[in-house]
C-alpha cells in the first residue's frame, strides 16, 4: 500500500517503541546504581562495625601489654588469594597514651555500574577507643612518680582490697611488687610503670596506666595556735577526753575517748601498745617537720572520720608540706578500726603486725607517697558508707567508644 511522505510524517503509532527504547538503558543503570548503592551501605555499616570491635580490642590489649596492631590485625587477615585480597578490608593503626584509633578502607566490587567503568567503590571506617574510667574506686594509692617498690607486699603478708583498685602512680619497672609467700586480691591492679606480681594473678596487672592526681591535693592546708593540755592520756591506765583543737604533740596510752571534731597536731602522734582509743567523726590531721604517726601493736582503735567539712572522710592525714624522709607505721590488728582515708601524700605507710587490720572497715582508702605491706590488712572504698570531701579515682574500666 501506498502511502504519501507527509502521512509518514504524521503516523505516530511507534512513537511509545521508540521512546522506550531509549529509556531502557539509563533506567536499567540507574537501577543498577541503587543496588550497588545499597550494597555498598551495607557493606560500610559492616566495616565500620568491625572497626568499632578492632579498637575496643586494641585498647584491653593496651593493658595486658600486648601489641594493639596485632591485635587489630586479627579482625583484618588478608586472604592469601590476589583477587579476594584486592576486596579485602585493611586497617591502620594509630596510639597515643591509651586511647587506640583504628582506620579502615575497603573495595567494594560493583554489579551494575561497571558499565560505566565504575568496577568498585571505596569505603572508609574509623573508630577511636579509650579506656573506660567508671570502674571501682581506687582504695590502694602509691603517689610517688619514680619509686622502686612503690606498693610492696613482703613476707607472708594477706592484703585484701574488698571491691577497689591498687594503683601505683610510679614509672618504675617495678612499680607494684608481691615478694616471699605474700597474697592479694583486688578488683584491679594498675602500675604507671611496671608490676611484678605472679602472672597467676586475677584480674591481670596491667602497666602503662595513666597518672592519678592526688585526689585531695587540693583540700586546705589546717593551721591553728596554742597547745590544748592532753591531760594524762599519755600514761596507761588512766582514762581521759579530749575535745578538738591544737595540740603540739600527741601521745595515747591509756584509754581515751576523742570528741567529734579536727585534731591539729603539730609533731608526731604515738599510740601506745595498750592504749584504748575511740572517736566518732574525728580527724587527725598532722603537721610540722617531725610529724609522723605511730600505731603500736596491741593498741585498741575505733575511730571513724567526720562526714561533713574540708576534711570528711579522712580520719588520719598529714599536711602536704610534711618533709618527706620520715614514715609511718601501723601495727595491725584485729582490734584496730579505722573508718576513713588514711593519707600520707609525702611520707611512706608500712603496715605490719598479724592480725586483720581494716577488716571491720567498710571505708578505709590508703594514699601515701610508697605503701609497704607486711602483714595483713584489709583496704575498702565502700562509697555507700561514707563519702570523702574530694571524690576518690576510678580504676578502669572496659573500653569504651570515644568517637
Amino acid at each position: 500500500m501506498w502511502v504519501s511522505l507527509s502521512a509518514f510524517r504524521t503516523n505516530v503509532s511507534g512513537n511509545v517503541a521508540a521512546i522506550f527504547g531509549l529509556t531502557l538503558l539509563p533506567l536499567m543503570i540507574l537501577l543498577g546504581s541503587s543496588v550497588d548503592l545499597s550494597r555498598t551501605l551495607r557493606e560500610r555499616a559492616r566495616l565500620q562495625a568491625l572497626t568499632d570491635q578492632a579498637a575496643l580490642s586494641a585498647v584491653t590489649s593496651i593493658s595486658a601489654s600486648q601489641d594493639p596492631a596485632d591485635t587489630v590485625q586479627t579482625f583484618f587477615p588478608q586472604p592469601s588469594d590476589p583477587d579476594q585480597r584486592r576486596l579485602a578490608p585493611t586497617a591502620t593503626v594509630t596510639v597515643e597514651a591509651s586511647t587506640v584509633t583504628v582506620t579502615s578502607t575497603q573495595n567494594v566490587a560493583t554489579a551494575f555500574t561497571g558499565i560505566l567503568g565504575v568496577a568498585q567503590i571505596p569505603i572508609t571506617a574509623r573508630s577511636t577507643a579509650a579506656p573506660g574510667n567508671d570502674g571501682p574506686p581506687v582504695c590502694v594509692l602509691a603517689l610517688n612518680p619514680t619509686a622502686t617498690d612503690a606498693i610492696l607486699f613482703s613476707g607472708n603478708a594477706t592484703v585484701v582490697a574488698s571491691n577497689c583498685v591498687i594503683y601505683s602512680n610510679s614509672s618504675a619497672a617495678n612499680a607494684l611488687t608481691r615478694q616471699g609467700s605474700a597474697s592479694v586480691q583486688a578488683t584491679g591492679y594498675c602500675a604507671v610503670g611496671g608490676t611484678n606480681l605472679p602472672t597467676s594473678t586475677t584480674p591481670r596487672p596491667q602497666s602503662g596506666c595513666p597518672r592519678l592526681d592526688d585526689p585531695f591535693r587540693n583540700l586546705p592546708l589546717a593551721s591553728g595556735s596554742g597547745c590544748k593540755d592532753a591531760g594524762e592520756a599519755d600514761k596507761p591506765d588512766r582514762t581521759q577526753t579530749l575535745d578538738p583543737g591544737v595540740y603540739c604533740g600527741l601521745t595515747l596510752k591509756g584509754t581515751v575517748t576523742l570528741n567529734p571534731g579536727l585534731y591539729l597536731i603539730k609533731g608526731p602522734l604515738d599510740i601506745g601498745a595498750q592504749a584504748s582509743v575511740s572517736g566518732q567523726g574525728v580527724t587527725l590531721y598532722l603537721t610540722g617537720s617531725d610529724a609522723t604517726f605511730t600505731i603500736n601493736g596491741g593498741a585498741s582503735l575505733d575511730l571513724s572520720a567526720m562526714s561533713t567539712g574540708s576534711y570528711a572522710g579522712i580520719v588520719l592525714m598529714q599536711d602536704r608540706q610534711v618533709a618527706g624522709s620520715n614514715g609511718n607505721l601501723i601495727n595491725g590488728g584485729a582490734s584496730l578500726k579505722l573508718t576513713g582515708a588514711i593519707y600520707t601524700p609525702t611520707q611512706s605507710i608500712e603496715i605490719r603486725g598479724n592480725g586483720s587490720f581494716g577488716q571491720q572497715s567498710v571505708f578505709m582508702p590508703i594514699i601515701a607517697d610508697t605503701i609497704t605491706f607486711s602483714g595483713n590488712a584489709t583496704a575498702s572504698a565502700d562509697l555507700r558508707a561514707m563519702q570523702p570531701a574530694a571524690p576518690l579515682p576510678r580504676g578502669r574500666s572496659n573500653a569504651r567508644l570515644a568517637n
